[in-house]
C-alpha cells in the first residue's frame, strides 16, 4: 500500500478493535510518518450519528476556536472577505463567527446545519473564499490529498485542526485520538506528513506544533502564527479589532422582516 500523501511505501503498524467488533489494520508511511487505517468499510455505521456521543467538549472547543479564528483572520487575512467553514457540523462555529462580524458560511456533507441556517455554501457554484476553515476534519479523511485538492478550489488558504502524532507514534489503545469507540478517525498526521502536503500543493505550512495548522499561499512568519494562535493573544486581538456583529442583519435576511421589538 502506497502512502496517499507522499507516495512512499507503508508498513503494517498495528491492529485494533474498532467499534467493538471490527479488527482493523493500521499502516505507517516509512517516508513521512503518516498513519492510516485500512480502507474504512465501517464508516457508514460510524456516521450513523454525525457527531459522536463521546464528544462532550464540542461547545467549549467551538467557543475557543471562534476566538482564535477571528484573531488569525484579523492578523493575516482580509476581514471584509467571505469565509467558509468546511465540514461545519451543526453550524455553531459559523454562528459564533458571524456574531463576531465575519462573513462565514457553512458546508457539511454529513451533518445537519442547525445554528447557521440560511448561510450554507454550495461549492459546486464556483464560489471562492478568502479563507477556508476545516476544524477536526482531516483525521476523518480516508484520502486527505484528494479532499484537500477539492478544498483548494474554494480557497488557497486552509486553516485546520488535527492533533499531531506523538513521537514515537503510539499504538491504538495507547492514544485516545485513534477514536476506536466511534470509528470516525482514520488518518493521523506527523509534522513531516503535513509538510509533504504543503509541498505537494505548492503551499506554505504554519503550525503551532500540536493541533492548529495553516496551509497558505501567503508567506506568514511561523513564529507570528504561533503567537496569534494562542488563546490569550486571541482575546487581546479581539478587544483591539472588534467588528459590528452580523446578528441583526442575519435576522432580517433569514426572517424577511425587521428585528423584533426589544432585540434578541
Amino acid at each position: 500500500m502506497k502512502c496517499n500523501i507522499c507516495f512512499s511505501g507503508t508498513e503494517p503498524f498495528a491492529r485494533a478493535l474498532m467499534l467493538g467488533r471490527y479488527e482493523v489494520a493500521y499502516y505507517r508511511c516509512a517516508g513521512c510518518g503518516f498513519v492510516r487505517t485500512e480502507e474504512p468499510y465501517w464508516l457508514e455505521e460510524a456516521y450513523a450519528d454525525a457527531i459522536t456521543g463521546s464528544d462532550v467538549g464540542l461547545v467549549r472547543r467551538n467557543l475557543r476556536l471562534a476566538k482564535s479564528t477571528a484573531a488569525l483572520v484579523s492578523a493575516f487575512f482580509d476581514r471584509k472577505g467571505r469565509f467558509l467553514d468546511y465540514g461545519g457540523g451543526y453550524g455553531l462555529l459559523v454562528r459564533l463567527l458571524r456574531d463576531a462580524g465575519l462573513d462565514f458560511h457553512h458546508f457539511d456533507r454529513h451533518c445537519q446545519n442547525i445554528f447557521a441556517r440560511g448561510f450554507e455554501a454550495h461549492p459546486n457554484d464556483g464560489e471562492n473564499f478568502e479563507l477556508l476553515t476545516a476544524f477536526e476534519l482531516f483525521e476523518h479523511l480516508p484520502d486527505p490529498a484528494a479532499e484537500l485538492d477539492s478544498m483548494l478550489r474554494l480557497s488557497r488558504n486552509i486553516l485546520f485542526t488535527t492533533t499531531l502524532l506523538p513521537e514515537p507514534a503510539p499504538l491504538p489503545g495507547a492514544w485516545w485520538y485513534y477514536g476506536l469507540e466511534h470509528g470516525q478517525h482514520v488518518s493521523f498526521y506527523s509534522m513531516r506528513s503535513l509538510q509533504r502536503l504543503a509541498e505537494r500543493f505548492s503551499l506554505h505550512l504554519c503550525s503551532d506544533g500540536a493541533t492548529r495548522h495553516l496551509l497558505t499561499e501567503r508567506r506568514i512568519p511561523p513564529l507570528l502564527f504561533r503567537a496569534v494562535s494562542r488563546y490569550k493573544v486571541a482575546l487581546l486581538l479581539e478587544a483591539l479589532n472588534r467588528r459590528r456583529p452580523l446578528t441583526d442583519d442575519d435576522y432580517r435576511l433569514v426572517s424577511g422582516d425587521g428585528a423584533p421589538e426589544g432585540g434578541r
